[in-house]
Formats: C-alpha cells, sequence, structure tokens
C-alpha cells in the first residue's frame, strides 16, 4: 500500500493554491465516505508525490493509498483524479475519495496483453495491434484488478478481439459497445514486404552506333 503524507490547508482558491506551488507543494482535496465525515483541504509534499508516482505508475489509480494526515490520524483513500502542469507535466492538484470496500465505482484499468508466444498470427509474421490500451470498468472499491489481461492464444492474422470476447473477473461489469475492437492481428502487406526487399541491379541498354 502507498503511504502519502498530507498536511491540512485551510485556505482554498487560486491565490492559496499558487503559493503551496512555490512552496514546493501540491493541493488536494479528500471526499467521500459517510455523511459524518467532511470533505478536507489538503497539501501534498510536490518530491514526495513525485516519488510515489515513479514507483507506482499508472497503477497508483487502482490502488489503495493510505494518507497520513498530520494532525488527524490516517485515512485510506484512492486516487480519483491526478491534474497535471500542461507543459511541465508535474503534478498541480489532486483528488482522493475514501476508501470503502463495499462501494461500487467507476475506474479505468490498463489493459495487458498475454499468451503472445502462443499467438499463431505472430509466428506467420503478423502485427498485434492493441486498439484499446484501458478500459472502463464497474467494481467494488475492494475489488480492483491492477489490469485486464487478454490472451491472444489461437489469435490467426486477420482476426480480432472484441469487448463481448473478454473474460472479466468476477464482479466486474463493463457498460459500452460490446462489438468494440480491443486486439487485432493484422498481416504485413505486399507493398512493405517489396519495400524491405533488395533492388535488382540496373543492366545496362546496349547502344547501336548511329551510321556516319
Amino acid at each position: 500500500m502507498a503511504v502519502i503524507k498530507a498536511t491540512k490547508r485551510d485556505g482554498t482558491g487560486k491565490g492559496v493554491a499558487r503559493q503551496l506551488r512555490r512552496d514546493g507543494r501540491v493541493p488536494a482535496v479528500l471526499y467521500g465516505g459517510p455523511k459524518t465525515k467532511s470533505n478536507l483541504n489538503l497539501s501534498l509534499e510536490m518530491r514526495e508525490l513525485l516519488k510515489t508516482l515513479e514507483v507506482e505508475g499508472s497503477n497508483i489509480r487502482v490502488k489503495v493509498i493510505e494518507l497520513v494526515i498530520e494532525g488527524a490520524g490516517t485515512e485510506k483513500a484512492l486516487m480519483r483524479g491526478l491534474q497535471v502542469h500542461p507543459v511541465s507535466g508535474r503534478p498541480v492538484h489532486v483528488d482522493f475519495m475514501r476508501f470503502d470496500a463495499h462501494q461500487k465505482i467507476q475506474v479505468m484499468i490498463p489493459i495487458h496483453v498475454v499468451d503472445e508466444d502462443q499467438c499463431p498470427g505472430i509466428r506467420s509474421g503478423g502485427i498485434l495491434q492493441l486498439v484499446q490500451h484501458e478500459m472502463e470498468i464497474h467494481c467494488q472499491a475492494g475489488a480492483i484488478p491492477e489490469s485486464i489481461n487478454i490472451s491472444v492464444k489461437g489469435l490467426e492474422i486477420g482476426h480480432s478481439i472484441h469487448l463481448r470476447d473478454i473474460q472479466l473477473p468476477p464482479g466486474t461489469e463493463v457498460h459500452g459497445d460490446q462489438n468494440m475492437t480491443i486486439v487485432t492481428m493484422v498481416g504485413i502487406k505486399a507493398e512493405q514486404i517489396e519495400e524491405g526487399a533488395p533492388e535488382a541491379p540496373e543492366t545496362a541498354t546496349p547502344t547501336t552506333p548511329e551510321a556516319s
């Protein structure tokens, strides 16, 4: 479980947020949970947050985080929003939702392809194309899978795997077009093969001397 230290902040608004960032901190908010609990405005240490994001990668969105809030104990939460600067890519705001294992939530999950060594399309020289890199699923917060693994065992050139073909973990649902293509196996075009072939050497054309 990732651990992030946080501090309560009293002020809100753009001015307060800018000052926090100048001080090397990132504004954040913690919401959700029982009605007896109120939203908390927080700030995080930028370096610690960047280190956590580097270690956890995209999986940070599907992992329970322990927020250690100075003077207010700990809270288990999910990271539900991460805003980054369009130029620097550094975090500018984080949204946390209190963790309730039985609460039904929507979450984006990365898609991973497995069994490539048993894919006849790849052995025949085909190209495996992952059309969708992630999908939105509905599940309980306490049962979020780290990824959706899609097997390409037996996938031939010209064939595809659609949303309807995917076997989801128990208790997980996906809403959307069941005909949506997730993975497809395509062959190498003839012109691509020709481009990779060595060119034939040019032959000189004999010339007939002109009569004088």
